[in-house]
């Protein structure tokens, strides 16, 4: 799947990158940001981001599973992107052969801007319940916002969202509502390598510290690798290697 995915993209994009696409990746879910960074800058009007991203997590005392998370972010208009995901678990030790997880679909609107590259993003999402019992914990409403200012040659980011859940909460089953939050930064080390560096976290005991490396490699195509280690929660760790294009006039 991933050969067929580098394939299809080495095909496009000399067809359809006009101009100078902004570089980026798409977050969880699919919206701009970095894997675990949700990002304040949206897709400029008719871009098109496509990624994918293979990650393998170990969970504590329970087995590991492979994700093979597919997302596409577009540009709608001037300040707002809509965006979705749709993960493929190709191994899980616990549930089974099905493929299919929860797909999320969602959308980011650019509320304001401030002197120094300073913005805000609203966000929300819907998480619907399409995976196998297990890894499938309900559908979810996301209602939240990002942020983010320059402090030098460093990008300071946050985000923070209220979860509504249907019910099926893998962590604690009577609770149907909970807060999650990520803080971290971006730093160019070079004019084609950015390192990123992240801890997330919610109000169920669940947070983690997670390093990521961007090469811009060529026009519009990011590669990356995300290492993320779990400090409470059931992931141990977990290691990501992926592939984001981004092209424009769509």
């Amino acid at each position: 799947m991933i050969k067929v995915f580098l394939a299809v993209i080495t095909v496009m994009a000399p067809g359809v990158i006009g101009g100078n696409p902004i570089h980026g990746t798409s977050t969880q879910g699919g919206l701009s940001g970095f894997v675990f960074l949700p990002g304040s800058a949206v897709l400029g009007e008719g871009c098109l981001r496509v990624q994918t991203h293979l990650n393998y997590v170990d969970l504590k005392g329970s087995g590991n599973y492979l994700l093979l998370p597919l997302s596409v972010t577009w540009g709608w208009m001037d300040g707002f992107e809509i965006g979705g995901e749709i993960p493929f678990y190709l191994d899980d030790s616990e549930a089974g052969d099905r493929l299919l997880g929860d797909i999320t679909a969602g959308c980011a609107w650019l509320y304001e801007t401030a002197r120094g590259g300073s913005a805000i993003v609203l966000r929300g999402q819907l998480r619907l319940p399409t995976g196998l019992e297990g890894r499938d914990r309900g559908s979810e409403l996301v209602l939240g916002a990002a942020t983010s200012t320059t402090f030098r040659l460093f990008r300071l980011q946050a985000s923070a969202s209220y979860i509504l859940n249907g019910g099926r909460n893998p962590f604690k089953d009577r609770i149907t509502d909970y807060m999650d939050f990520t803080i971290g930064g971006a730093s160019y080390v070079t004019e084609d390598v950015q390192i990123v560096c992240a801890m997330d976290g919610n109000t169920l005991g669940n947070f983690g510290l997670s390093g990521s490396g961007i090469l811009y490699a060529f026009e519009g195509i990011s590669l990356f690798g995300v290492l993320r280690a779990g400090l409470s929660g059931n992931e141990t760790y977990s290691i990501s290697a992926g592939v984001s294009w981004t092209g424009s006039d769509f």
